[in-house]
């Protein structure tokens, strides 16, 4: 496993959730902009598992690692966009 690309790879989720977390929370409440960024994030990684050939369900070490970035990005998100539009 590279490590650089992996850096590279959670800074995106991260970042990604971040932005379109920022984003929601001009449209809805805090919490429901999380919870929009999270059902994206979880759709979107079953969809690049199963396209590896796994099982819908299986969200092994490396799913889990991505689905906290992307959570972590979107509380830091939401957290920015209250400060900004409330």
């Amino acid at each position: 496993m590279n490590v650089w690309k992996e850096v590279r790879d959670q800074a995106l989720h991260f970042m990604i959730g971040l932005v379109i977390a920022l984003v929601l929370t001009s449209i809805f409440h805090v919490l429901g902009a999380i919870v929009v960024v999270m059902l994206g994030a979880w759709i979107r990684e079953i969809f690049q598992r199963v396209k590896r050939g796994d099982k819908w369900y299986q969200c092994h070490k490396g799913c889990m690692l991505d689905l906290l970035f992307w959570l972590i990005g979107a509380v830091v998100g939401a957290a920015i966009g209250y400060m900004v539009w409330f």
